[in-house]
């Protein structure tokens, strides 16, 4: 577990490009994934799905290609039209996925797309489907090692964007996070994967409230974090997503709540014959509130759950009222013993 010490932009970047590569292989092509879909550098997708399920190419990714290799107006034009062909081709196929090069060549979705882009080979170093590479191409294209990482770089800010954005949609607050995590995140956000990385978000926002606990988290991580479609990519991402960032341990907005109060809940629970899921749960919410440090859990608290919490409230109350009338109680009769105790040894005195 990582301590508390400030983020640190250097090492999440430094982290978040190690895994990126450690993912996508350096291919200064474009190439086809198991699905498909078309891809350039290092993962660099130039297709977007949409809600429909539907492919659409990304003009402003391939503009961005194209200027990033100094493309000729001539060749832009050619490069765009070939990847629209074939995103049409695409799209009559969606979903279908294929083990080997062989197989998608032996099928209608191969044939059709090879009538658009010419020749798909297979490239020993980097396993990839190229395309466009050949001199039965539709065209030729080549990529730099530099021209890759340029493409990269210059398409990270939207991933990041996309990430905050997810962060916020699951009450995630963004110092929850150890630069480990957020590089497995935008490792998930980058491949696609946005509906596994907001389960993470969510178990990491619920740990940093104080609402499960760190073997919980772990196990959450572990259960959520593998896609049996791609082990290898998800194993790589849990062993970043376990590098948890110790938690505050500190009050929230509900400073007035102290550890004497949570003793007396407890006993009130207890006493009121509670049962243990709901026990549990109340003792859940009460942790939640003592590690608030920024409002969110108590406002979400508020929203979701207004009535129970008003009850709940009234509950605590009474709990304290009626503690501090009862040490009342008994410092008014010390009071008074000590008095009788002080007149008995006056009267003895004298």
């Amino acid at each position: 577990m990582s301590g508390r010490s400030n983020f640190s932009t250097e090492k999440y970047i430094a982290a978040r490009d190690r895994l990126v590569e450690r993912n996508e292989a350096f291919i200064d092509n474009i190439y086809l994934d198991s699905y498909g879909l078309p891809t350039a550098g290092i993962g660099v997708l130039l297709v977007d799905r949409q809600r429909d399920r539907s492919w659409q190419l990304n003009h402003s990714r391939v503009n961005l290609l194209a200027d990033v290799t100094n493309l000729s107006d001539l060749d832009r034009e050619k490069l765009i039209s070939t990847l629209e062909k074939y995103t049409d081709v695409l799209d009559r196929h969606r979903d279908e996925k294929y083990q080997n090069l062989a197989a998608f060549k032996n099928s209608a979705f191969g044939a059709e797309a090879k009538a658009v882009l010419g020749d798909i080979s297979f490239n020993r170093t980097t396993s990839s489907w190229d395309v466009l590479t050949s001199n039965q191409s539709t065209m030729k294209f080549k990529m730099t090692h530099d021209q890759t990482l340029k493409l990269y770089n210059s398409i990270s800010s939207d991933y990041e964007n996309r990430l905050d954005r997810l962060l916020r949609e699951k009450n995630c607050p963004k110092e929850a996070l150890s630069e480990e995590q957020r590089a497995g995140l935008y490792s998930m956000v980058y491949h696609g994967s946005r509906f596994k990385a907001g389960k993470m978000a969510d178990a990491i926002g619920d740990y940093w409230r104080g609402e499960i606990s760190e073997e919980q988290l772990l196990s959450r991580i572990q259960r959520d974090g593998m896609d049996s479609k791609f082990p290898e990519r998800s194993r790589n991402e849990i062993n970043y997503m376990i590098q948890i960032k110790e938690r505050p341990n500190q009050r929230g907005v509900y400073n007035s709540v102290g550890l004497e109060d949570v003793s007396r809940v407890e006993t009130l629970m207890t006493d009121n014959f509670m049962s243990q899921s709901n026990y549990e749960k109340t003792r859940a919410m009460l942790q939640g509130l003592l590690n608030d440090t920024d409002g969110s859990y108590a406002k979400k608290l508020l929203a979701n759950h207004p009535e129970e919490v008003a009850s709940f409230n009234e509950k605590i109350q009474e709990s304290i009222e009626q503690t501090k009338l009862q040490e009342l109680t008994e410092r008014e009769s010390r009071n008074t013993l000590q008095q009788e105790e002080q007149q008995r040894s006056f009267s003895r005195s004298v």
